[in-house]
């Protein structure tokens, strides 16, 4: 989801980066039309008003070459000559003048179009960098992911250790004075079994049912309370640690969590499938242990011929067989 969603933010940019680059290539080539144009104007307007100004600056010599050649020793022709020069050659360079001004002009507009490029140009560089710092996030992101799938693999498997450590350990013994040892880890299930069938033959039998296969599910629930009560010191140690197991799996904030618990599955042998079966329809797991039974499939590899009534099928949502 999150690759999806960076890869969508990417491909965005990268429309607006190229959507921003043919309108820059578009404008630069109109700001270089313009440029050349200006730059043409501003040549030309600053020949005139240089011509302008050596124009002014020779009429003003020549007046005042011939006022000295022609001078009376009056100051009539000095007073003709300042008007004159204060008539013409002060018109022409003001009109020069003019001219660079107007040639200033056009010289900050060559700069505010330059202006006008490098902040396009600056602007393409800030998308570049979300870019840059998009991929930087997601990686971050990834590699944060990768350590808390690692961290979670990791208390996963140690629960899992513990797990068949608790499992090895079962033992069940003749009888307390002699400690004499008939069965140990998963065997020991199969003797619950036994147990547990031989305990739902006595409740049918002394109601003088004929039909075993109609036992309801409250019988086989009062025959399996007789079981848990019998070994509650080894089954409840064991059902709270299996609980906790897939509890964790599915708080975990992780994918594919059936793929966890299915590697939990596969541990259980068919007859603590049974067992686990009765327990969770028991005042036991009912109300936790058995939502989470149906929602990862945890019996999905049942033997149903153990199952001492089909009928107790039914009891379990279609989630947990598949």
């Amino acid at each position: 989801m999150i690759i999806k969603t960076y890869n969508m933010t990417n491909q965005n940019i990268e429309k607006d980066i190229e959507f921003a680059t043919q309108r820059i290539e578009i404008r630069q080539i109109e700001i270089e039309s313009e440029l050349a144009e200006l730059a043409s104007k501003i040549s030309s307007f600053t020949k005139w008003a240089w011509i302008f100004v050596w124009l002014g600056g020779a009429i003003s010599l020549v007046s005042i070459l011939y006022y000295v050649n022609q001078n009376d020793g009056d100051g009539f022709g000095l007073n003709l000559l300042g008007d004159f020069m204060a008539g013409s050659v002060a018109s022409i360079w003001s009109l020069a003048g003019l001219f660079f001004i107007y040639v200033a002009f056009l010289g900050q507009k060559q700069q505010l179009l330059n202006q006008q490029l490098e902040i396009m140009y600056s602007q393409i560089e800030v998308k570049y960098t979300r870019l840059e710092l998009s991929g930087q996030k997601v990686e971050m992101k990834e590699q944060n992911d990768t350590l808390r799938q690692q961290k979670f693999e990791n208390t996963f498997f140690q629960l899992l250790s513990l797990f068949t450590s608790i499992v090895n350990s079962l033992d069940l013994r003749q009888s307390i004075s002699k400690g004499e040892v008939f069965s140990t880890g998963r065997d020991c299930f199969e003797h619950f079994y036994k147990q547990l069938t031989s305990f739902l033959h006595h409740s049918i039998n002394n109601q003088s049912s004929l039909n075993i296969q109609s036992s309801r599910i409250e019988q086989a629930l009062d025959a399996y309370d007789i079981l848990y009560d019998s070994n509650k010191s080894d089954m409840s140690h064991y059902f709270r640690t299996l609980y906790h197991i897939i509890k964790f799996v599915d708080k975990s904030n992780v994918e594919n969590k059936k793929q966890y618990t299915s590697i939990v599955r596969a541990q259980l042998s068919s007859y603590e499938q049974v067992i686990l079966f009765y327990n969770c329809l028991h005042n036991n797991g009912r109300d936790k242990f058995k939502p989470l039974i149906e929602t990862y499939a945890i019996f999905k590899n049942l033997d149903v011929s153990l199952i001492y009534n089909k009928d107790h099928l039914k009891e379990y949502e279609q989630g947990a067989y598949k």
